[in-house]
């Protein structure tokens, strides 16, 4: 166990859950730019503990699994934290945002990610304290 000293009630725990290493690095320096806390897993069953025991303040996941994985995922995850998850996804279909939604995630980020939006989103949703409510429907605009 590695310890380090901080102020743990004003820093955010970030806890990145991805299967590919090479991105676990850029998505660590984003955040630790950020004076938060990251703690990084490669796979879920030690995401799962992770979330458990550190209770993140905003979870990152950038897994390359089926739905089926995911959902799973995320319905894991959910029963354990109350973090907000931001779920990085190679699909941009409006069903499978739902899905998504629906076990869990708080918002979906379709890949390739551009970093800034990513940090913002993030961010924003760490202002916003734990997850109250799914979205059920597509939102539709009209100007």
């Amino acid at each position: 166990m590695v310890t380090w000293k901080t102020n743990v009630d004003t820093a955010h725990i970030v806890l990145i859950i991805s299967d590919q290493p090479e991105s676990v690095i850029p998505w660590t320096a984003l955040f630790t730019q950020r004076n938060c806390i990251v703690l990084t897993e490669l796979n879920v069953s030690d995401a799962l503990q992770s979330a458990r025991l550190v209770g993140p303040s905003l979870i990152l996941i950038d897994v390359d699994a089926s739905k089926e994985r995911r959902s799973s995922l995320l319905s894991g995850l959910r029963s354990v934290c109350a973090a907000p998850i931001l779920m990085l996804i190679s699909a941009n279909t409006v069903e499978e945002i739902l899905e998504a939604n629906n076990a869990g995630a708080d918002e979906c980020l379709v890949k390739p990610v551009n970093p800034a939006v990513l940090v913002v989103k993030a961010m924003a949703w760490l202002g916003h304290g734990h997850r109250t409510e799914k979205l059920t429907a597509p939102i539709s605009i009209t100007l």
